[in-house]
């Protein structure tokens, strides 16, 4: 048996609790995403309420990632793990006792923002994962994490519908059910995760140094990161961007009704669930930028397609193809893509930097958000096409450029 297939079939201790629980988070993660928005809005947010509530929520992970990111260097994984898990049932409980939108304003700064788990699951399975399985493991990942996304939405509605539609009693057994969750997942963690560390230099970690000296040191070792920030950046922007205005375009523009726009979400879904293990096997063997590269071109390849579609059956082939919308990634061939980039991402420092690199990427995130603004701003003005055009451009003149511009030596 290959050490890759060792790994997979008895994998560490650790991995295997990882993966387990961080599936699991998934699940509660997208179990609630669609109705936080319409929880607050049945508790009398308005479109404005709701936009500031996302603002406010976007600087405090702005704001708060950096120093995140430094105690991942300095402490204990399983103690950040758990803290973050308690941020997210107090939030939890905020949506159960909240009888006014305002007193969700901490619950969205804190739910599933705060501390990013998926984005330390990713970290760990890198730093403890040797450089020829990285990319098969975060394919596997993407494929248990994908089908609890795919359960968890017909697993709300229904329950939704149960207690009465969506309106402010049909909703809140949610986050009394998600409660329930979080706390089992933080059992599970508090017993069978050891306390381990991702710095192995933590002596260092731990020297007098400003924040910002630290974050400056990370630059002036790493000189690539600046590429980094440009791809997270502008990728994030544009992933998040599709989110929004794809659907939109799809039923608006190109005439969908509910149950073509469901089959596209559907078949973006499952393409991508088929091909995320084949995809980080190749990318161990051959490279994670050509076949980032590769899948990247097939993103675009659909996002042509999704302009130009003169029918729905077009349509479904720019979803097949990964147009942004289905799955936890963007679905599709093309949305595979993003699984050997974030190896490429938590490769491109060393173990002891990339709490930093955490700090960053929360930072970044929350900058992409202003993408959204954007889009919205060119949608009101008619320029739709515009909108799809820019995560087109983008990973042309940007991405793609500036990953080929990446050292292909991973850090170990």
């Amino acid at each position: 048996m290959s050490e890759g297939s060792l790994m997979l079939s008895q994998p560490g201790k650790r991995i295997k609790v990882i993966l387990l629980t961080h599936s699991i988070y998934c699940f509660v993660e997208h179990f609630l995403i669609q109705y936080n928005v319409l929880f607050a809005q049945a508790l009398g947010a308005s479109g404005t309420d709701i936009g500031l509530i996302s603002l406010i929520g976007a600087l405090v992970l702005f704001l708060t990632s950096p120093y995140i990111g430094r105690a991942v260097e300095r402490r204990s994984m399983k103690k950040i793990m758990l803290l973050g898990l308690i941020c997210d049932m107090v939030a939890a409980l905020f949506f159960i006792v909240a009888n006014d939108w305002r007193l969700l304003i901490p619950a969205f700064a804190l739910l599933f923002i705060l501390f990013r788990q998926i984005a330390f699951a990713d970290m760990i399975f890198v730093t403890f994962t040797p450089p020829t399985m990285r990319a098969t493991l975060m394919g596997l990942s993407r494929v248990l994490w994908n089908i609890m996304v795919f359960l968890a939405s017909p697993t709300a509605a229904l329950i939704v519908t149960y207690f009465g539609g969506i309106n402010e009693q049909g909703i809140r057994p949610l986050y009394y059910i998600s409660l329930i969750i979080l706390f089992a997942i933080f059992l599970i963690l508090y017993k069978e995760l050891d306390d381990f560390y991702i710095s192995d230099n933590r002596e260092e970690s731990k020297q007098n140094y400003s924040l910002f000296e630290d974050y400056q040191r990370l630059f002036k070792t790493e000189s690539h990161l600046k590429y980094w920030l440009l791809i997270r950046l502008f990728r994030g922007g544009s992933m998040i961007l599709m989110r929004v205005f794809a659907p939109l375009w799809i039923v608006n523009i190109k005439g969908a009704t509910a149950i073509v726009l469901g089959t596209l979400s559907a078949l973006s879904t499952i393409c991508g669930l088929l091909i995320q293990v084949p995809v980080g096997k190749l990318a161990d063997k051959l490279g994670r930028k050509k076949i980032f590269i590769l899948l990247s071109t097939f993103h675009c390849i659909g996002l042509i397609i999704l302009i130009l579609a003169p029918t729905h059956e077009w349509l479904m082939l720019a979803s097949i193809l990964g147009i942004g919308v289905g799955g936890l990634e963007g679905g599709g061939v093309g949305g595979a893509a993003n699984a050997p980039l974030m190896v490429m991402w938590w490769e491109a420092v060393p173990s002891a930097s990339r709490g930093r690199l955490y700090g960053l990427e929360g930072m970044i995130m929350s900058t992409a958000r202003l993408f959204t603004m954007i889009g919205g701003i060119l949608w009101d003005l008619d320029l739709k096409v515009l909108v799809i055009l820019i995560p087109l451009l983008t990973e042309i003149l940007v991405v793609i450029p500036f990953v080929c511009k990446l050292p292909d030596n991973p850090k170990k």
